[in-house]
């Protein structure tokens, strides 16, 4: 796809992943709609504030998107819950990780499906592949969005419409919190820059490569855990005073 040329909506712009990725595709010459709840941090006409747990806000960001003519739609909104399981607000975090993308994607596809090329791109994790203590909530979020996109891929595949699925490892944002990020530190975790992962999502859109695992070592541990979990069981095993020192 030429990014040129693309009309792009990106959920959760305002901040981590989706402020980097603004600022790369502004950089390639991308016309954006760019969606957040709050405003702060930007500065662009084509923005639109809404909660997309809601029916309204899903109302308000599709019509905006259809006016828009937009031809991408990268599902980037998220949030993280850092903890023990008995402490999580799972509504939250199903609700935004979840059922927000999927009736969002759900509302657009009819306008998409007219575009001459189109992509659906959806920002997962490593942790929608490897359940990690701390993230249970978490990593069911974005296991529910891996099948998501390759069902919805399959589904989608005699059409003009791309699902393409990237899974990034740790991330140096504000969502993880100090506890997340001290966890990070002590067990010698990677750290991507959102800049870093921006640039990889411009580049997965423009070559259309459909799935995207970010690490060597993610990516070796994301096939151990499908071939041998006891393997990745027993190395989390010995992780877990460390990790659950941090909650």
């Amino acid at each position: 796809m030429n990014l040129e040329e693309s009309r792009i909506l990106i959920t959760g712009a305002t901040g981590g992943i989706g402020s980097a990725l603004t600022a790369k595709l502004r950089g390639q010459g991308c016309e954006l709609l760019l969606h957040g709840n709050s405003r702060q941090g930007i500065c662009n006409e084509n923005f639109v504030r809404a909660d997309l747990t809601t029916p309204e806000g899903i109302t308000r960001l599709v019509e905006a998107a259809v006016k828009f003519n937009a031809n991408v739609l990268v599902n980037n909104c998220g949030v993280n819950d850092f903890g023990a399981f008995e402490e999580v607000d799972i509504d939250r975090i199903i609700n935004v990780n979840v059922v927000a993308p999927m009736k969002l994607t759900q509302a657009l596809l009819p306008h998409l499906r007219f575009r001459k090329e189109a992509v659906i791109y959806n920002v997962g994790s490593t942790f929608g592949q490897i359940g990690y203590p701390g993230y249970v909530a978490y990593c069911a979020s974005k296991h529910a969005i891996k099948g998501f996109s390759d069902a919805l891929a399959r589904e989608l595949a005699d059409s003009s419409v791309r699902v393409q699925y990237l899974s990034p490892r740790a991330v140096g944002t504000g969502m993880n919190g100090e506890a997340a990020s001290a966890l990070n530190v002590e067990l010698g975790n990677a750290v991507d820059k959102p800049s870093e992962v921006a640039e990889i999502i411009a580049r997965q859109i423009s070559n259309g490569d459909s799935r995207v695992q970010i690490g060597f070592v993610e990516s070796l541990q994301v096939r151990l855990n499908v071939l041998s979990p006891g393997i990745i069981d027993s190395a989390l095993a010995k992780q877990l005073r460390q990790i659950k020192k941090h909650f």
